[in-house]
């Protein structure tokens, strides 16, 4: 059977979003479950092994994101079809209402994803609030923020990561999320903004996913270099 590793994952499911949120929020979703099925070895530098999913595994996950039919899927990764245009289509068909099948038979080499989704009639509104939609369900999974509080932040251009650490940090010192947030600044790290709260970073980094690295806040907007699949608004012109 046929093995892939999280990072194929990642390209499959990015659908709509290849570049910035989207690539952040498919990773997140790639590594929801927190059991793997199996293992592959280290490479080369002796990095520590990554979980790989078979085909069936990665069918029902394209499946259960976006509700597309799982034998289609199943179909188009056993005939070597690029990981990228199963997300796209997977997304489109989530938005457009239109099989997972029929979608993906829309793309040909002398067309592009973004003819297909105005084809479909689908826009960058609608993919940017399916992401949103999608990546509020991830953090709510985490158990710190609930989805709408989630989706409302998004919405207003706080970054996912940000919504997360400021969810851990507002549940271990009673505050509200947003007054967590609005600690965070262009010029600190979250863990100052944990000390502020009296609340210990080092044993949180783990849940907090990854480095204590500066940055620009979560009050700078959304990020840039999002790639959508849809036709512009009519009257972005």
């Amino acid at each position: 059977m046929k093995m892939m590793n999280k990072k194929i994952l990642i390209g499959m499911v990015a659908g709509a979003a290849l570049l910035g949120t989207g690539a952040g929020l498919m990773q997140a979703q790639a590594s929801a479950d927190e059991q793997e099925p199996s293992y592959s070895t280290p490479d080369h530098q002796g990095r520590p092994p990554r979980p790989v999913m078979n085909t069936d595994e990665m069918a029902k996950r394209i499946h259960e994101t976006f509700g597309v039919d799982e034998a289609e899927v199943k179909a188009a990764i056993e005939a070597n079809r690029d990981f990228r245009d199963i997300g796209q289509a997977a997304m489109l068909s989530k938005i457009s209402g239109k099989s997972f099948k029929d979608v993906l038979g829309m793309k040909t080499e002398k067309n592009t994803w973004e003819d297909v989704g105005k084809s479909l009639g689908v826009t960058r509104d609608q993919v940017h609030e399916q992401m949103d939609d999608m990546m509020a369900s991830r953090i709510e999974q985490k158990g710190n923020v609930d989805k709408d509080t989630a989706l409302k932040l998004l919405r207003n251009g706080y970054r996912a990561q940000d919504i997360e650490c400021a969810g851990l940090l507002a549940k271990k010192s009673g505050e509200d999320i947003q007054s967590v947030l609005d600690k965070k600044k262009i010029n600190n790290r979250w863990s100052d903004v944990a000390e502020q709260l009296g609340v210990d970073w080092k044993s949180l980094r783990p849940q907090a996913g990854g480095p204590d690295k500066m940055g620009h806040g979560p009050q700078g907007g959304p990020p840039d270099g999002m790639m959508m699949v849809g036709p512009q608004n009519p009257d972005e012109g």
